[in-house]
């Protein structure tokens, strides 16, 4: 993994771990896991896209505090506004990440990243992820990634 998508993923781990998530319940996907997994390695990540396993209070908690971070709307409007009600961004210190609550009896990767301890999101399941968002970027990252399989 590059060293800057390295230091995004440690710095959201120390965040998420400061705010009691432990490291088994939390599992990278996006850029950063792509990077993990070797394709689109030369990509940094602007956010750190991560699921986690909570029980519906610590969900609450954290939409709370996406209510008192006041994240600028306009930075995230890519998202559609189901997959906005499904996710929490929260923006610290510089780093963006987008949270979403793992739903039972999804698919949870076997793949741990070996500093941090934290899961690491299949190349199936962020192909699978970027087909539901069907933006032009996801598109062009599912072809890229493909082509370099290839």
């Amino acid at each position: 993994m590059n060293s800057k998508n390295r230091a995004k993923l440690n710095k959201a781990i120390e965040i998420l771990n400061g705010l009691h998530f432990k490291n088994e319940n939390i599992m990278v996907t996006g850029s950063i896991a792509l990077d993990a997994h070797g394709l689109l390695t030369g990509r940094i990540a602007h956010d750190v896209d991560l699921i986690i396993k909570m029980d519906e209070q610590s969900w609450r908690c954290l939409k709370l505090i996406e209510a008192i971070n006041l994240v600028d709307e306009e930075e995230f409007k890519d998202y559609d506004t189901i997959a906005g009600k499904k996710t929490v961004f929260l923006k610290t210190d510089g780093l963006v990440l987008n949270i979403w609550k793992y739903d039972e009896g999804s698919d949870w990767s076997e793949i741990k990243d070996a500093e941090t301890g934290v899961y690491v999101a299949t190349v199936e399941h962020i192909i699978e992820a970027k087909k539901k968002y069907a933006r032009d970027k996801d598109f062009k990252d599912i072809y890229n990634i493909i082509k370099e399989l290839v």
